[in-house]
């Protein structure tokens, strides 16, 4: 009678895994169908079904990750490591400052190449009108150094 639970539990966690971050559900899927297999082949009892079914479902869910990066290649113009996040494709740009920025308060800059105004903050006083060069980013705000010209 248990197997069928199995079986359900699967199936609804297969049709979970159709949904975003997927990937746990599809293992504990994996693990309830051997699992059910196992109880409509085998008379254990419930204990030993939950057990196997817990140590099915770390394994194949440390186990299948690997597996699949092999299988699944990414392609080169695809791959992560060549584009980086927002936030690093905005290292080394050049923005104007709009609102002064001290050593104790926020200012903030506007990109040149985009359309945004960003809060940056800079270890030195940076005046308004000028050209500052990005540096880093700590939470929601820049990191900003001057580029020591005044953008009139």
């Amino acid at each position: 009678m248990a197997s069928w639970f199995y079986i359900f539990a699967g199936l609804l966690l297969l049709v979970e895994a159709f949904t975003p971050g997927t990937f746990i559900f599809i293992c504990f899927a994996l693990a309830c169908f051997i699992t059910g297999a196992l109880d409509q082949f085998t008379s254990l009892n419930l204990l030993n079904l939950l057990t196997i079914d817990f140590v099915l479902s770390l394994m194949i869910l440390f186990l299948i990750r690997p597996v699949l990066k092999r299988i699944i290649k990414i392609p080169a113009d695809l791959h992560p490591d060549k584009y980086g996040s927002y936030p690093e494709k905005l290292l080394g740009k050049d923005a104007m400052v709009f609102k002064a920025i001290s050593k104790t308060e926020m200012g903030v800059v506007k990109l040149l190449d985009f359309d945004e105004t960003w809060l940056a903050k800079s270890s030195q006083e940076i005046g308004l009108g000028t050209s500052v060069k990005i540096i880093g980013m700590e939470g929601n705000h820049l990191i900003v150094e001057g580029n020591n010209n005044s953008i009139t």
